[in-house]
């Protein structure tokens, strides 16, 4: 008999600790963002949140359409709100994350999101344009307007 008990001893302990719990793990949800409060912010506009880099709805998403300069040069950039609100904010993934025209991107947001980096290859005005959600992903897309 007491080789049965220390036999089923073991196997009782780990049966216990196969147990899942009943009760549901609590993860809060990140809230969407707010796509009429953001705005195109970087090197171009000295990171400030100014009406004309404000984000205008249009049929598939959101845009903002930005005059740049082909000097060969970089511009580093994010997407936030006025106030910087770490939920708000979208960038890339990693640091200096290169975005070429006509290509889509998705988007990094919350404390980890970094600065994306654009190099336009023709001094004129490129589209800026974002569409999607948080849970599904928003893509961002520069694109050359004629």
């Amino acid at each position: 008999m007491q080789k049965r008990w220390l036999l089923l001893s073991p196997l009782m302990i780990l049966s216990a600790c196969s147990q899942t719990s009943q009760y549901p793990i609590f993860t809060p949800q990140k809230p969407e963002i707010v796509f009429s409060d953001w705005y195109l912010r970087g090197v171009f506009n000295w990171w400030e949140a100014q009406p004309r880099y404000q984000l205008t709805a249009s049929a598939k998403g959101w845009y903002v359409d930005v005059e740049l300069i082909a000097d060969q040069q970089p511009y580093d950039f994010k997407f936030s709100n006025a106030t910087w609100t770490t939920e708000q904010t979208c960038g890339s993934s990693y640091k200096g994350y290169a975005v070429a025209v006509n290509e889509e991107v998705i988007l990094t947001c919350g404390e980890y999101a970094e600065n994306l980096q654009f190099t336009p290859g023709k001094t004129g005005t490129y589209r800026f344009a974002v569409e999607g959600q948080r849970s599904s992903g928003i893509a961002l897309t520069v694109s050359k307007l004629p």
